[in-house]
């Protein structure tokens, strides 16, 4: 029992630790470009990081299957505080973004085996509690990770990632006795676990930071990028994703598609929302971070409101209810971001309306994709969910980072923050209609 309070602790603290530097971190960011003088740069934080989790929720996953989770969490750890030592101490823009990457594959490989050392090491009465305390690690940050990570870069950026060492060597010393017992106990899949693509994951890998490149003012060499970075993806996407979550079609494709297309819109126009609040409204990187957390709000509500059964609502229908309100939060922000005569609280309401919409979708597409999947297949198309999310967060990301890199110098100012938002709203748009393709999945909370 003791083990399992520990085990549980450190995981609680590694999630942590990772939810505030993707989200808290994010609050820096624009300081730490500023500094270096790269702002033109700056998308390239949030896709290198993304990127890094990506592959490595794809590798560890085929590792824990086959040989156990013990080792990816390991050089995950390893991986993690690796890229916090070299943020800590970059001494220029490159090490930063290094940095990040490393960041995102040790992040990536412990969110991956840490769910699967709960469905080993927990009994199943136990384990819902268990993700319900997980996720309270990703829901806390959201609410003070980016005024505390604020607070920090105030004192100095360096300082946001310096601070979440100490918490990640806590996290290993109370997780190791669990997890090397696990490890004891493992014993792999009978089915044969088919290896990693690796031709398909690279080009998915690298087809974000090609589509990012277009947006450098290279002439017929972004062009190119652009051509290239698209036709890597639309090659590598359906081969690394599970058979049943490819395509287009009613069912689970629509509902991976709208997942990767909402997702990403959302957390792409954060990373714009975060330079049109700081350039263009003048905050200051603690206002921005208090800014945030008013969208976590609005998340906050969202989740609380599909989990409730006095909500007329099936379970496809929360989906669509919350890309559409997804789309219009985005739509209002783009209208912000044109008009600097528009109140900052009025502003702000669509960063709470696009929060509530994430708040209904997140969730429910992981309840549809239970329902729409046999006993053998909640592993693969639970990873292809994920996988489509992070593959959508750094390809729209990379396409507003893109377009905001190559009218940074426009006049008026205002016009890259707004194309690029005007950019995201046409994907956030594609996110609705693919929702309206799911087709009927009842409400659980409403059965009977």
């Amino acid at each position: 029992m003791q083990q399992r309070t520990a085990l549980i602790v450190g995981i609680m603290l590694a999630v942590l630790a990772a939810a505030f530097q993707t989200i808290g971190l994010a609050t820096a960011l624009p300081t730490i470009m500023n500094h270096f003088g790269a702002a033109q740069l700056y998308p390239w934080a949030f896709t290198t990081i993304v990127t890094g989790m990506l592959v490595a929720t794809v590798v560890a996953g085929r590792v824990a299957d086959t040989r156990g989770p013990a080792w990816p969490m390991y050089v995950g750890f390893a991986m993690f505080l690796v890229g916090l030592v070299l943020g800590m101490a970059a001494p220029n823009v490159w090490l930063i973004l290094l940095a990040r990457l490393v960041q995102g594959l040790g992040a990536g490989a412990l969110n991956l085996t840490l769910s699967v050392v709960v469905a080993h090491g927990f009994p199943a009465e136990q384990r819902p509690r268990a993700m319900a305390l997980v996720s309270f690690c990703w829901l806390l940050p959201a609410f003070v990770g980016p005024p505390f990570a604020a607070w920090l870069t105030h004192h100095s950026w360096r300082l946001v990632f310096a601070a979440m060492i100490p918490l990640v060597l806590v996290s290993v010393l109370c997780t190791l006795p669990g997890v090397r017992a696990v490890q004891a106990s493992f014993e792999p899949d009978e089915e044969e676990v088919p290896a990693v693509a690796v031709g398909p994951l690279a080009s998915v890998a690298l087809a974000p930071s090609l589509i990012l490149l277009a947006g450098q003012g290279l002439g017929v060499w972004s062009v190119a990028a652009a051509v290239v970075g698209a036709g890597l993806l639309a090659w590598g996407l359906p081969r690394i994703l599970a058979p049943a979550a490819r395509g287009f079609g009613a069912g689970l494709p629509s509902v991976v598609l709208t997942r990767a297309l909402q997702a990403g819109s959302f957390f792409a126009a954060e990373t714009i929302l975060l330079v049109v609040l700081q350039d263009l409204r003048g905050l200051s990187p603690l206002e921005v971070g208090f800014a945030l957390t008013v969208g976590s709000l609005g998340w906050f509500v969202g989740s609380w409101l599909q989990a409730q059964g006095w909500v007329p609502l099936s379970r496809d229908g929360f989906v669509t209810a919350g890309a559409l309100l997804s789309a219009l939060g985005i739509g209002w922000l783009t209208v912000f971001a044109w008009n600097v005569q528009i109140p900052l609280v009025a502003g702000l309401l669509g960063w709470v309306v696009g929060g509530i919409g994430m708040g209904l979708t997140m969730p429910s597409t992981a309840v549809a994709t239970m329902t729409l999947s046999g006993g053998f297949e909640q592993g693969r198309n639970q990873s292809s969910l994920q996988v489509a999310e992070s593959v959508g967060n750094s390809v729209v990301t990379a396409v507003a980072g893109a377009i905001y890199t190559a009218l940074l110098l426009a006049d008026p100012p205002q016009l890259a923050y707004t194309t690029a938002l005007g950019a995201v709203l046409v994907l956030s748009v594609a996110s609705v209609l693919a929702s309206r393709r799911i087709g009927h999945i009842a409400n659980e909370l409403r059965a009977g």
